[in-house]
């Protein structure tokens, strides 16, 4: 009997081509599509799965209310005191150490981006697995290090290296252990670990990220609750901070929900996610939609083939059963067509989610892709299965064609969701794109093109030192307009706040983000000075001055907002104003100010933007980084220029040199990544619903084919029999737009609403949406009809 099936099945595939391939390419498109979602789906849920008890490791994030900021950065020697509390089972930290200079092997330089101290139980919490030596060597043994494969390669062409030796500046380490790369899928990130560093007893340094591994049934938020209250005693007892707030972070959450700032490596997007897997969902089910119309509106043509199977004896069971089996045959073709499409678009994939993603038909996704495609076939056949079944075998044999209005109804509702998820989706890719394009214009108060960046230098070389001679050479460059240093990342974050007091009484014991700059920083910037000026090297007061153990002076700049918040009337009443902070060690800062600049934004726009202060050589951070405003017609000449003279004046054989402009786009990836999918999965969703819209037309243009000839006849013109074929579904798409428009309205204001600045949903972007699929409604339904109306009406009204 199954055999039998399949004949029949092939049989009417080759009678009904065009509905074949209609339904083969819908859902061959449609199935690719969610298939590959569904691998980025797959890896990013994936993070941190593998590490041994993930379901009980938690990470501890740290809040600053009155900073409007946190981390997941505490002090691993306060963390480490709470052993002793029964529901904590083991604590796990990595540290945070001065990345110091390049590591030297026979005279060449190389750079480890991440280098992190570990305790010695780091293998309980990170899979890591040893290519070469003893981890826990290197753990408890000083100037020991262990490298992972790939920097092992790098660096001395093989793993078999234990007992070799690297130089760092004056300090020489020996490689104890060579471990394999960590895989993609896990927030970690690293390429070298040392042993920790020995406590000490100030508490306020947030040195690194922790980890703790809860006893099974512990309550983690009452847990959160009783380590803030711990924590904030032991670190911040009596301070500025002693309102700060502990959270525990899931482990296999950290990868899709940890946004702060500190991560070992850029996150992905709960949201992109989500609406990734929501639009695959909707490409499924319009390819479907699809299948179920087509199948429906082909059931004229099988009428009489079901009637003459019903007058020799078939069952309904066995009709059933006979279109299902069609039904998933179709299917199976489409979905083997899905996958050779997968393997083809995957590595233009992997480049659009940053992923190195395939996929592996044995696994957990296999199978899923199987029952998927065994469901898709079974609820997309089995309507149109109990639609044709049910046909009356002496009304279809006697010429009654008819089947009432529900197949009617059916098909149009279809239709009406079809064209309402096409104009919501392409709202919704316009907004994104509107939204991404606002973001990237907003003013930031400095110029981000034009401007290189070398990051990852020591402060010490370029500020706890005036650095003259740096700065000179790279000036000398031709091509460079103006070179300064900078402590922080503008991309990224402020490393550094004190509390400050200004002269003027209506300023005192406020907490701000202060950022050390370096002479001449606001044309290196192209910040807008609106009053006075910028640092000078030849003012020589300008510069941090260690006055005395316990007395220094420098000169800052403020930004306008906060000249307004320290109760100036104009930016010009600030200059000259003096203002009091400490270093952090007991030593009194005195800052004069002698300009005011515009606002500027750090980091995200989507981010709080507090107000700040330049101070001139002052820093408190490891880390320094020199920006370049350049003529980028001379971009090789100045990249080849200044890694000489960073290799000649600091011992820097591997910088790290970058455009601010691309760290920048680099900062929205994730919301330019959600707008990549929405746009393409917008386009996928009208191409689908145009194959659905042609299935349909063809079959209502072959049902009205004498209508046209006799219109003819009558004297009609191609263009008004076109538009009146069209019409029908023109209504349709009217009341697609009905459902659409408030529903997108109300998805796409809940998206904008996560960020602080923000774009209108604007009519016209409705109105184009609504325009663009009735358009090409029109233009599917008009080149059948053009073709019917073409037909000379003779060669249609002679038969019968």
């Amino acid at each position: 009997m199954f055999i039998n099936y399949l004949v029949t099945a092939l049989r009417a595939f080759k009678q009904q081509k065009q509905h074949f391939l209609l339904n083969i390419i819908g859902l061959s498109v449609g199935l690719a599509a969610a298939i590959l979602v569904a691998m980025f789906a797959f890896n990013e849920a994936s993070y941190d799965e593998q590490q041994p008890h993930a379901d009980r490791v938690y990470r501890i994030y740290q809040y600053f209310p009155s900073l409007g900021m946190g981390a997941p950065v505490v002090n691993k020697d306060v963390i480490a005191s709470f052993k002793d509390m029964t529901e904590i089972e083991d604590i796990m930290s990595l540290e945070m150490v001065p990345p110091g200079s390049e590591f030297v092997r026979d005279g060449v330089g190389f750079k480890l981006e991440n280098v992190l101290a570990a305790s010695s139980n780091v293998a309980d919490f990170i899979n890591i697995d040893i290519v070469a030596g003893e981890l826990a060597t290197v753990l408890a043994t000083p100037n020991m290090i262990a490298l992972n494969e790939q920097y092992a390669i790098r660096i001395f062409g093989s793993t078999a290296i234990i007992g070799e030796t690297l130089i760092q500046g004056k300090k020489r380490w020996q490689v104890g252990a060579v471990f394999a790369d960590l895989p993609d899928n896990t927030h970690f990130f690293f390429q070298a670990l040392i042993k920790e560093t020995p406590a000490n007893n100030y508490y306020q340094n947030n040195n690194g990220y922790s980890y703790i591994r809860v006893a099974p049934g512990t309550k983690v938020n009452k847990l959160a609750s009783t380590l803030e209250q711990r924590y904030t005693e032991v670190a911040y007892n009596d301070s500025e901070y002693d309102s700060t707030q502990l959270a525990l972070h899931p482990l296999t959450s950290l990868h899709l929900t940890a946004s702060s700032s500190y991560e070992m490596k850029m996150n992905g997007s709960l949201s992109t996610l989500r609406i990734c897997i929501g639009l695959s969902i909707l490409l499924v089910l319009l390819a479907a939609f699809n299948f179920i119309n087509m199948s429906i509106a082909q059931s004229a043509k099988r009428a009489k083939e079901v009637g003459v199977r019903k007058a020799l004896g078939a069952s309904k069971s066995q009709i059933v059963s006979q279109f299902l089996v069609e039904s998933l045959l179709i299917t199976i073709i489409a979905a083997l067509i899905a996958c050779m499409l997968v393997e083809l678009l995957t590595p233009t994939f992997n480049q659009l989610v940053d992923r190195q993603l395939a996929l592996n038909y044995s696994s957990a996704l296999g199978a899923a892709i199987a029952f998927v495609v065994l469901l898709v076939g079974l609820l997309a056949g089995i309507y149109p299965a109990m639609f044709m079944s049910a046909f009356s075998a002496k009304r279809v044999l006697s010429g009654d064609m008819q089947r009432g209005r529900t197949a009617i109804v059916v098909r149009k509702s279809l239709l009406v969701l079809q064209a309402a998820l096409s104009v919501g989706l392409i709202i919704s890719a316009l907004l994104l794109q509107q939204q991404l394009a606002h973001l990237q214009s907003l003013p930031i108060g400095f110029a981000k093109e034009g401007k290189l960046i070398v990051s990852d230098i020591d402060a010490g070389d370029i500020f706890y030192n005036q650095n003259n001679v740096l700065l000179d050479r790279i000036n000398a460059i031709n091509g460079v307009k103006q070179a300064s240093v900078i402590d922080i990342s503008l991309t990224g974050n402020y490393n550094s706040y004190r509390m400050f007091t200004a002269d003027n009484g209506q300023f005192s014991n406020q907490t701000l983000p202060f950022v050390a700059a370096g002479t001449n920083i606001v044309s290196a910037l192209d910040l807008s000075l609106i009053a006075g000026r910028d640092f000078s090297k030849k003012m020589a007061a300008d510069w941090f001055n260690k006055v005395s153990d316990t007395q220094a002076t420098a000169s800052a700049i403020l930004t306008e907002s906060l000249a307004k918040q320290a109760g100036y009337a104009t930016p010009e009443d600030a200059i000259g104003s003096v203002w009091h902070t400490d270093t952090g060690f007991g030593q009194q800062l005195t800052v004069n100010v002698v300009g005011v600049v515009k606002d500027i934004k750090v980091g995200s726009v989507k981010d709080a933007q507090p107000a700040t202060i330049f101070i001139c050589g002052y820093t408190s951070s490891w880390m320094g980084r020199i920006v370049i405003n350049l003529d980028l017609a001379q971009l090789p000449h100045v990249k080849t220029q200044l890694a000489t003279i960073l290799a000649e004046t600091l011992d820097i054989y591997d910088p790290k040199i970058e455009m601010m402009a691309d760290n920048y786009r680099a900062l929205y990836r994730n919301d330019e990544r959600a707008t990549e999918f929405v746009t393409l999965f917008s386009g996928l969703a009208v191409f689908l619903a145009c194959v659905g819209t042609f299935g349909l037309a063809s079959f209502s243009v072959l049902r009205r084919q004498k209508e046209v000839a006799v219109r003819k006849v009558l004297g009609a013109s191609r263009i008004s029999i076109m538009n009146l074929l069209a019409k029908e579904f023109l209504i349709l798409v009217l009341g697609s737009v009905a459902i659409a428009y408030p529903l997108t309205y109300w998805l796409v204001g809940d998206w904008l609403a996560n960020f602080n600045e923000r774009v209108d949903q604007a009519l016209w972007v409705y109105l184009v949406a609504a325009l663009s699929v009735a358009a090409i409604t029109w233009l599917t339904v008009a080149s059948l009809a053009f073709k019917a109306a073409s037909t000379r009406p003779s060669l249609t009204l002679r038969y019968e």
